[in-house]
């Protein structure tokens, strides 16, 4: 059995990071969606009641599903092209491994700053459709 060395365990380590990383994305496009359909039953109550709160809880609904859409909006991930991995098929198996774990660190990088807008987009939303909530619910029980 072979030994072994460090860069697997680094390769291993940027693997998993790189898992939680799609998890994490997968995630945030859940709750986006979630909260884009919270923000379309919010609007349309809203709209049921005249005055600054009607108003207001309308248009902080539909603030909320503008940062859902824009969280929730396809954009790039990065990834690998298979196609590209053939021209170390010949390579010493060291120098793969190296360029394979350099090019997953500056894909952790870029997918951490694609998450981070993600996030920063979905708690906008979140913030959003509370203040919505607040504004429908005294709607519903003061009547408008």
């Amino acid at each position: 059995m072979a030994e072994r060395t460090s860069l697997d365990l680094l390769l291993e380590v940027n693997q998993s990071e790189r898992q939680a990383q799609l998890a994490h994305f997968d995630s945030l496009d859940t709750k986006s969606g979630l909260a884009l359909g919270f923000a379309g039953v919010l609007i349309a109550l809203g709209s049921q009641f005249e005055g600054f709160t009607g108003t207001g809880a309308s248009a902080f609904a539909a603030l909320a599903s503008g940062f859902s859409l824009a969280s929730f909006w396809p954009r790039d991930f990065p990834f690998f092209d298979p196609g590209r991995l053939g021209e170390y098929a010949t390579s010493e198996l060291g120098f793969t491994q190296i360029t394979v774990l350099d090019t997953m660190e500056v894909m952790l990088e870029q997918g951490r700053a694609v998450l981070k807008v993600k996030s920063l987009r979905l708690k906008l939303a979140l913030s959003s459709l509370s203040v919505s909530a607040v504004l429908t619910a005294l709607n519903l029980t003061t009547g408008g």
